[in-house]
């Protein structure tokens, strides 16, 4: 398999993963030995790419200048910290998830050469050698009972405002909620949000709310309108501050601007800080076998979920939004200068092995939350 289909079929797996929404199942067919994104190949390839793309070796290319033209050159910069900043969740995703499925099976007994990595893979094989026990503690005993409020994140507002300025949008914060109609009106709502949440919405709910805590008000996405905290973007109202507004008519005035914009806030919610998930196990089987399970998934399903929920559906349309802009911008290099084609070229091709681990995290992940029948809410 050459580079490019290579290339190519990570795309697809990575738009499989996102279908998931919140991931308890999954049928996705992965390509093997391309798992181990760590490897000497990668390094090698690397640091040939940072010696003619120092920006992408630092991790800091806001700011960078990749070419001449200054809107083409922001939008560059935008689109190369989405996909540094997601492969550096890539991996941290796929580590916790391997952890947390190897912590499992030492916790269930089971033996080390069911769990050994597979074509660089360590997740896959011990997340469904612990499936696969819990299936066999549930059929032996009872069934247990998880519920979980999902993890809770907030934007990050700052790195929102700081790149949008790189991208010629407009950052007066008083002047933009001054001048916009509130139906054009967007950003992070320091406060109460009144209007369409994109994110986690915590507070009631207009609408279909996609996961409820005991007291019935909404903890996770908002199909209608969100009165209370919301995660991400809010749209029209806030009761209190907003961060980094936005109004749909000036970003309409350059297509550049829109796609540079819309980079800044995938980064910023990738960029966001959480709150992991929160679990409830219950079993009414007191057998060593089933104790030994609630505990371990007390201890180590929150990493799973994290992985799961937050990659499958809290960020889905973010990377979708970096992945696009990765192929928009191949086919805008004509004239952009040697430094921004392969600058581009390094974070395409990051993309796509992140995208790997990405589909891995989910799947893997999945495989044990699904066996259990965890859902979000009670």
């Amino acid at each position: 398999m050459n580079r490019q289909t290579r290339t190519r079929a990570s795309m697809l797996v990575l738009a499989g993963a996102l279908a998931l929404g919140s991931g308890l199942a999954c049928d996705l067919q992965l390509p093997t030995g391309t798992t181990n994104a760590g490897g000497a190949a990668n390094a090698v390839a690397k640091g040939a790419a940072s010696a003619s793309c120092p920006e992408w070796a630092s991790g800091k290319m806001i700011g960078g200048s990749f070419t001449s033209d200054a809107e083409l050159n922001a939008d560059i910069a935008a689109f190369m910290q989405a996909s540094a900043d997601i492969s550096t969740l890539a991996d941290s995703s796929y580590k916790a998830v391997a952890k947390a499925c190897v912590n499992m099976a030492a916790d269930l007994g089971i033996p080390g050469d069911q769990i050994k990595p597979k074509d660089g893979d360590a997740a896959t094989p011990a997340c469904n050698a612990v499936s696969a026990k819990i299936g066999q503690i549930i059929k032996a005993n009872a069934a247990v009972k998880v519920n979980y409020t999902p993890p809770s994140c907030q934007m990050d507002a700052n790195f929102k405002a700081q790149c949008e300025a790189e991208c010629g949008v407009e950052v007066d914060p008083g002047k933009v909620v001054a001048e916009c109609e509130p139906a054009r009106l967007s950003g992070y709502c320091e406060g109460t949000c009144g209007g369409r949440c994109e994110g986690t919405c915590e507070g009631s709910c207009q609408g279909e709310c996609s996961a409820k805590d005991a007291q019935g008000n909404c903890i996770g996405e908002c199909k209608g309108t969100c009165s209370g905290q919301c995660s991400a973007t809010c749209h029209a109202k806030c009761t209190g501050e907003w961060k980094a507004p936005h109004c749909e008519v000036e970003v309409q005035k350059s297509q550049v601007k829109a796609e540079c914009s819309a980079n800044c806030e995938a980064n910023a919610n990738v960029r966001a800080s959480c709150k992991p998930p929160v679990v409830d196990v219950q079993a009414q089987a007191q057998a060593d076998a089933m104790k030994a399970l609630t505990a371990t998934l007390s201890k180590n399903l929150p990493a799973l979920l994290q992985a799961q929920v937050r990659i499958g559906k809290q960020l889905s349309s973010d990377i979708k939004i970096v992945i696009a802009s990765g192929k928009r911008l191949k086919g805008q290099m004509s004239g952009a200068g040697a430094k921004a084609v392969t600058c581009v070229g390094q974070a395409v091709n990051a993309m796509a092995s992140a995208s790997v681990k990405l589909n891995v995290s989910v799947k893997a992940s999945a495989s044990v939350s699904g066996k259990v029948g965890a859902k979000a809410g009670t």
